[in-house]
């Protein structure tokens, strides 16, 4: 006969495995595939809330995986291998930062900087965009990370409850 407690605990077990999996691999890929357009054509999209808070859940190792996942989809689109590169790089520093400081707004905007060389770099010379596209999409990408972090941050308790 199998002790209760020990079905209790493999219950718990795999549903915080498959929550992760979740979390980290299914909800960013698939919210990558929404994109909300605006001002012609720019894009903002939900995936990076995932990787924002599978980094502050899970630290670095979850935020560079949520990253991966969560631009693999774009990547592919638009042919920018770079993207899985800049993505997974947001997620891991986010979750670092976060551990040292304990303050999301904080972490993904130290993040965002230091993010900033290789979208910078990747962008311009090897997918050849133009500086003034650069600029464009850098402020885009800081006021969307920015709205998601403060977002997560006002829903950090709840999400948390749900989650872990």
């Amino acid at each position: 006969m199998m002790n209760s407690s020990v079905a209790v605990s493999s219950v718990s077990l795999y549903r915080r495995a498959a929550v992760a999996f979740v979390l980290l691999v299914a909800c960013p890929f698939g919210l990558s595939m929404i994109n909300l357009t605006f001002a012609q054509s720019w894009k903002v999209h939900f995936f990076p809330a995932v990787v924002i808070l599978a980094a502050i859940i899970y630290g670095s190792a979850g935020g560079l995986v949520a990253g991966i996942a969560g631009s693999l989809y774009s990547a592919i689109l638009t042919g920018n291998p770079c993207l899985i590169g800049g993505n997974s790089l947001f997620g891991l520093l986010t979750g670092i930062f976060y551990k040292k400081t304990d303050k999301i707004i904080m972490s993904v905007m130290l993040a965002f900087i230091c993010e900033l060389p290789w979208l910078i770099v990747t962008d311009h010379y090897f997918m050849r965009l133009s500086a003034e596209f650069i600029a464009k999409l850098v402020i885009v990408l800081f006021l969307a990370n920015l709205f998601w972090a403060a977002l997560i941050r006002l829903l950090d308790r709840p999400l948390r409850k749900l989650l872990c």
